[in-house]
């Protein structure tokens, strides 16, 4: 996450100040323009606490939500029903993205839940502001990202990038 700036720079009332520049191709040049677009498809952040209720989860998918993004406590972290809720959420082809409230941190895949038998994605390092982003436009341009693989040599195996877009291009 970057509290503070980012890697690149920092977005400030309407300013843009970059610090560094990435090596790939990004913003209107990359795969990921967004020239024209009008609507995103309906990717959802639910704030998770304590005695979180599954109903916010099924109430979220009721009204239309193409992926949910948790923001959890600690580790991306939510109770037992929510984990269930999210895990039927994902087998009915809706993305669901663990991230954390947190300020700093990582959630990291399968440690303290099994991300991979729940159907579930680990942020990594990105909030769930950031998740939120990235999984829209993923859902809005799915098939950008075998350009987006070739193109980008960093990204690593089972990184969030990755575990987005495959679920993404997975749904219809």
């Amino acid at each position: 996450m970057s509290p503070l700036r980012g890697l690149i720079g920092i977005t400030s009332y309407g300013t843009n100040d970059f610090f560094n520049y990435p090596s790939q191709k990004f913003g209107k040049n990359s795969e990921f323009d967004v020239k024209g677009v009008s609507s995103f498809p309906r990717v959802d952040i639910i704030y998770a606490d304590a005695d979180m209720k599954p109903d916010l989860i099924d109430a979220s998918i009721e009204r239309g939500a193409k992926g949910i993004v948790i923001a959890g406590v600690g580790n991306g972290n939510m109770n037992k029903a929510s984990l269930d809720a999210c895990a039927r959420a994902s087998k009915k082809g809706i993305i669901v993205v663990r991230s954390t409230r947190v300020a700093t941190g990582l959630v990291s895949r399968n440690v303290e839940c099994n991300d991979d038998e729940l159907g579930l994605i680990a942020s990594y390092a990105l909030n769930p502001q950031k998740s939120r982003i990235l999984l829209s436009v993923a859902l809005l341009k799915k098939e950008a990202w075998p350009n987006f693989k070739r193109y980008s040599k960093n990204i690593k195996k089972n990184c969030v990038y990755e575990q987005i877009f495959e679920s993404v291009c997975k749904t219809k």
